[in-house]
Parts: structure tokens; sequence; C-alpha cells
């Protein structure tokens, strides 16, 4: 029995290997596009917080292997908040651009799909407005790990979409009114908030 599990996993590894689209040496140029939503609600006060982003995100990377592409991206962000647990309901909107580094690890499932891991880091700087007025300016530290999904069309398009997944954000924000500046740190799990979608090319 022991032999026979041996077998198929040995055998499992050999199709993996043997059905890897990606490359060593392959060039990916590509992006995705992605929207989430947050909503707080706070312990004894009428209304909430809801935050819907849009984001885009071009990106180039290099495979060190079938199983290991490293690569750098821009990541484009703009948010608007509403926040109706106050009177008169205030609407913030606001943007971010931040470069950054990724590293992905493929897992192939037959010869057209893929499983990945992907960590990313990255440093944002952008804005907040308060109708026309500038409100804030921000800049920080954003960090990911997340799973995602690539279908290959065939050897050169492919298809990914991106889930939420684990999140780390340290931000410095600064009142352009007071010129004070504020630090806040988050650590979140959104696998389910979250989802980008996007296409890429292998060269």
């Amino acid at each position: 029995m022991k032999k026979m599990i041996i077998v198929a996993v040995l055998g499992l590894i050999g199709t993996q290997f043997a059905n890897a689209q990606v490359k060593k040496g392959n060039v990916l140029v590509g992006g995705n596009v992605g929207i989430s939503t947050n909503s707080e609600k706070k312990d004894g006060v009428d209304g909430k917080t809801t935050t819907t982003s849009f984001s885009i995100s071009p990106k180039a990377g290099y495979a060190l292997s079938d199983k290991w592409m490293v690569g750098v991206f821009v990541s484009s962000e703009f948010s608007n908040s509403k926040d109706k647990t106050v009177e008169p309901n205030t609407e913030l909107k606001s943007n971010v651009i931040a470069p950054g580094i990724f590293v992905r690890n493929y897992h192939m499932l037959g010869e057209k799909v893929a499983l990945f891991g992907e960590a990313n880091v990255a440093y944002g700087f952008g804005t907040t407005k308060s109708g026309d007025t500038k409100t804030a300016s921000l800049s920080g530290i954003d960090a990911n790990i997340v799973p995602g999904i690539s279908y290959f069309v065939n050897k050169r398009f492919v298809l990914e979409g991106v889930f939420g997944g684990i999140n780390y954000n340290n931000t410095k924000d600064k009142n352009e009114g007071t010129g004070i500046e504020t630090t806040n740190s988050s650590f979140n799990f959104d696998f389910t908030k979250k989802f980008r979608v996007g296409v890429s090319f292998l060269f």
C-alpha cells in the first residue's frame, strides 16, 4: 500500500513538471484590476462607514524556474469612503500609487491550470480629498501574501484570478490643515473580500 502511494505521488509530481507552462527564462508581462468593499460599524453608533476601492496593477516578472518567478509592479488604487456615523455624513476620496516587488510560486494542476502563492511588498504614496479640498497626504508600506489561479489559454496567453489574502499595512498620514502626522498599522485576513482578475503574456 505504501509503495502504491509513493508511486502515485511520484507520478503526480512528474506530471506537474512535465506539464509546466512556465519555463526558466520566461518573461511575464501583464496586470490585473480589482474591486473591494469594506463596511465598519461601531458599537453604540447609528450608521456605518463604507469604503469602496478600485485598483489596477501592471506587472512584469522573470521566471527563475518552472515554479518560481520574481518581478516588479506598480499598483494604483482609487477609493471612496462614506461615513454615515456622523452628521452631516462625510465622503472622502483618495488615490495611492505604490511601486513594489513580488515573488510567486506555481503548482501545476494539469496542462492548463496552475495554483500559485504570491508574496509582495510595495511603498505607496497618495492624497485624500474632501470635495475639492486636499485634506491629507499619506505614505507607507503594504505587504501581502495571496493565493491565485492561472489558466493557460495557450503557451503565451494567461488568464489570472487573485484572491484577497494576508495583509500588513503601515501608513503615515499627514493632516494638511493642522500639519499633524499620525501612524496607523493593520493586519488583516481578506480572503473573501477582495478578488482581482487579470491577463498576462509569456515570452
